[in-house]
């Protein structure tokens, strides 16, 4: 299992990296569409994690593509708790 994230501020996607590590993941992040998508392209990946700040049209190519390669998606839907509390209480559940 590989997660990869996607943001658009780079500093949730590190510490959405780190928490996933934290765990014992293997993950890896990006603010880059074209970067997530090529890593999907890897087969490598088994999660993409698309937070709340992704574009409309870049969330449904991703989405797209991930489909296309097997990959489950999560899209974040935080609710007013920050990313540490989404991924714990959410996330990281559904991956067990």
């Amino acid at each position: 299992m590989k997660i990869l994230a996607i943001g658009r501020e780079q500093d949730v996607v590190n510490t959405a990296v780190a928490i996933f590590q934290s765990h014992g993941y293997p993950a890896a992040g990006t603010i880059a569409a074209d970067e997530a998508l090529d890593a999907l392209d890897t087969d490598e990946i088994t999660h993409l994690i698309i937070g709340v700040g992704v574009e409309p049209d870049s969330r449904e190519q991703l989405k797209k593509h991930a489909a296309a390669h097997g990959v489950t998606v999560h899209e974040a839907v935080r609710n007013g708790r920050g990313i540490e509390g989404y991924l714990e209480e959410v996330v990281i559940p559904s991956l067990q």
